[in-house]
């Protein structure tokens, strides 16, 4: 806990009664009856200061083999609990906090020549300091980089990282025993994330042709580099790196999965017609990361990563972006990741949605192909000691994480998640993988048929797999809905679109796999983007883009009042029958100084019927009637909190919401769409407001009654100012050519 909080901490410990009394229910019955402070002292069990030998979950030896990685992006990453002061706090350094960083910064100065430290630019409340010790003869130096960007220090003589354990041991042990200190983070990787794909074959990839004056879905792709074959689809390419630095192969395999994946593989698998505008943005270089962005590492990789997605945004109007990249480090329980942050904030900026990979266990990882029955699955899951979290930094919730799933046609479980998928949520809250695609069939007996086909470097057709080529085919249902909905819905819209148009494969279709399915599929895997759109007359679907603001006093509840239709309506006893369907996506603020409590306000959709009965107060009585989908049935019952953050997503910015009406619910032909807000304890709700995007979709079960004019008239007649989402456009691409 930072030490800022310790004085209001013992204050509300101290507000704290420790009587209690007893009362009596309504029906008799006593209680016990305790203050609100003396409930929330008595939930925590220890207030302890972090040991230190509980800050590092890694050997030196490991710490130094992963330094001397070629694609090690990073030194040592050392967290701290107090921003670092930008200036001596003088007289005023009441918590001794200004003497407490001058005396971190001195242990650093003192642990020997080569020695280079880093204040980085932090997210929210955590400061992260990069430490890096190599072979070099210059006095120990600490940079500051949270006002300096691009033009920053670079270290003369860097002289290779020391691979010395001992001293790693040493210094590592020497910053834990600091009270600043709040975790020692290990150097880490990034690199493609690809399973072990089968060789390229003799016949050529069949590349689509162009069709003049036509109109394709854009998405950046931020990996290897795409080769020459795709010039024609190419509309800009990001010169960071030399074309002798750059091997293509990954990149040119997703490149093709977004231009061809139907007529390489069918419409099953490419489910959005092929074509696509490609803006490549290699990044990953064949030379050692370090070499390339310096001792900056993986800092200066985000600076030109936002340079290179601000220029395709402005030159080309991108705003999807495919990253099959991830970090070598799982996700933490308890733990979001500042790198996660960090594409957080450039996705805000920008206004743009990344595409990024779940990530790929290692061959020897692998799970046994899943089977048929769930009682063989759950026990060969439960059978596992083997970590299988998805990679860093998948679980930012502004991007959409994908999982891969076995493709139809090939030798496993189709529709079931591949043997080398990674698993979510890796968190102790929400749901990640956001959503799952197919990637590819992991079959090491038969290496060379995965089912899937893409593009290799040189032109030929390749049998790929890895959530590197499940992720574009998301990206490019993204990209094909921003563009026949005519680049006009916010990027939380489209991103709740295709949360809200998932389906989950027929494969994990048994109740018993509910729970096991999310972890690997989500929200389950999208439909093509034109489908999203096409509605019958017995259906209606809404779309709202709005900003929840504050009040006075608190924050507002936004309502949305409207009637049932009416062939919707049992005429003697007014209830309301349908299938509903709702989805929220919102963008709070997050801090992962508050680890698993990282956002920081909650929003919740209420779909509300009027009841027959007023208030006492004599206002209207309303009751929400739909659930979110992955909360049980709780009879009435108010789930415990637990509850709500594993099953109803309570402080997860997307949740998704259905049910059936059966034979009718309720007596009254009014409703009202409701969103309300929660505020985290010392937490305040953004000046601004929290902008959100809400899907709901109302149709008739037995498909016959005309929802859509009925609700639509009602609407119109209530001059609620109504536009169509849709445009004409078409996208098509030529016949392929060898």
């Amino acid at each position: 806990m930072p030490r800022l909080y310790l004085r209001r901490l013992l204050s509300r410990i101290a507000q704290a009664d420790m009587q209690f009394e007893e009362r009596i229910t309504s029906e008799g019955k006593t209680y016990i009856y305790v203050s609100r402070a003396r409930s929330e002292l008595g939930a925590i069990e220890t207030i302890e200061i972090a040991r230190p030998d509980r800050k590092r979950t890694f050997a030196a030896a490991a710490g130094v083999s992963a330094s001397v990685h070629p694609n090690a992006a990073s030194g040592y990453i050392i967290e701290l609990f107090e921003q670092a002061p930008l200036a001596s706090g003088g007289n005023d350094d009441v918590l001794g906090l200004w003497r407490s960083f001058d005396a971190f910064q001195r242990l650093i100065l003192s642990v020997g020549r080569g020695t280079h430290a880093a204040l980085l630019p932090s997210s929210g409340g955590i400061q992260g300091i990069e430490l890096l010790l190599t072979n070099g003869r210059s006095p120990p130096m600490i940079e500051d980089r949270r006002e300096v960007r691009g033009e920053a220090v670079e270290v003369s003589d860097p002289g290779g990282i020391d691979q010395s354990v001992d001293r790693h041991e040493e210094v590592l042990n020497r910053i834990a025993q600091h009270s600043l200190v709040r975790m020692i983070r290990p150097p880490i990787i990034f690199q493609p994330a690809e399973a072990a794909s089968a060789p390229p074959a003799k016949q050529p990839f069949s590349v689509p042709l162009r069709v003049e004056a036509g109109i394709y879905p854009k998405v950046g792709v931020i990996d290897t580099g795409i080769a020459p074959c795709f010039d024609q689809w190419i509309v800009h390419r990001h010169d960071f790196l030399d074309a002798t630095e750059i091997d293509a192969g990954h990149g040119t395999c997703v490149g093709g999965v977004l231009v061809a994946a139907r007529s390489a593989n069918g419409p099953e698998i490419g489910r959005e017609a092929d074509g696509c505008d490609l803006v490549d943005i290699p990044l990953l270089s064949t030379k050692p990361f370090l070499d390339v962005y310096g001792t900056r590492g993986f800092e200066a990789f985000l600076e030109e990563l936002e340079a290179a997605l601000t220029e395709a945004r402005d030159q080309h109007g991108v705003r999807i972006f495919n990253m099959s990249l991830n970090l070598n480090s799982p996700v933490e329980q308890d733990y979001y990741s500042v790198y996660a942050a960090r594409l957080d904030e450039i996705q805000d900026r920008l206004g743009i949605t990344i595409v990024n990979s779940a990530g790929n266990l290692d061959s020897f990882e692998w799970r046994q192909p899943w089977q048929k029955k769930p009682g063989q699955v759950l026990a060969a899951l439960a059978a596992r000691s083997i970590s299988d979290a998805i990679s860093i930094p998948c679980e930012s919730v502004r991007a959409l994480a994908v999982g891969a799933l076995n493709p139809p046609g090939c030798k496993h479980l189709a529709g079931a998640p591949a043997t080398y998928t990674r698993r979510g949520p890796g968190m102790r809250v929400g749901v990640k993988p956001d959503l799952s695609h197919y990637g590819g069939a992991g079959d090491q007996a038969v290496a060379e048929h995965t089912g899937f086909s893409s593009c290799s470097a040189d032109g030929s057709s390749q049998q790929v797999r890895g959530t590197s080529f499940a992720a574009p085919l998301v990206a490019k249902t993204l990209a094909s809905l921003d563009v026949i909905t005519g680049e006009r819905l916010a990027p939380r819209t489209l991103r709740a679109f295709l949360i809200h148009n998932a389906t989950t494969p027929d494969a994990l279709g048994a109740r018993s796999l509910r729970d096991i399915a999310r972890q690997f599929i989500g929200f389950g895997q999208p439909s093509a983007a034109g489908m999203m759109l096409e509605t019958d007359d017995h259906g209606i679907t809404l779309v709202f883009e709005s900003r929840l603001t504050i009040g006075e006093r608190r924050p507002a509840i936004l309502q949305f009042p409207f009637s049932w239709p009416t062939s919707l309506v049992d005429a003697a006893m007014r209830s309301c029958r349908g299938r509903v369907k709702m989805t929220l996506v919102y963008e709070p603020p997050v801090d992962p100084a508050f680890g698993t409590e990282f956002v920081r306000v909650n929003l919740d959709a209420l779909l509300q019927q009027r009841q027959p009965v007023d208030r006492k107060d004599g206002k209207p009585s309303w009751r929400n009637q739909i659930k979110q989908v992955f909360l049980p049935k709780t009879n009435g019952i108010t789930p415990p909190e637990r509850a709500l953050i594993d099953h109803g997503l309570k402080w997860w910015p997307t949740k998704r919401y259905e049910d059936d009406f059966g034979d009718g619910v309720g007596h009254s032909t009014e409703w009202r769409l409701e969103v309300e807000s929660n505020v985290r304890a010392e937490a305040q709700f953004p000046a601004e407001g929290v902008p959100f995007s809400i899907i709901l979709s109302i149709e008739d079960s037995d498909q016959q009654a005309p929802v859509f004019q009925e609700l639509r008239r009602h609407l119109v007649n209530t001059r609620v100012d109504l536009q169509d989402i849709r445009t004409p456009v078409r996208i098509r691409a030529g016949l392929s050519r060898a």
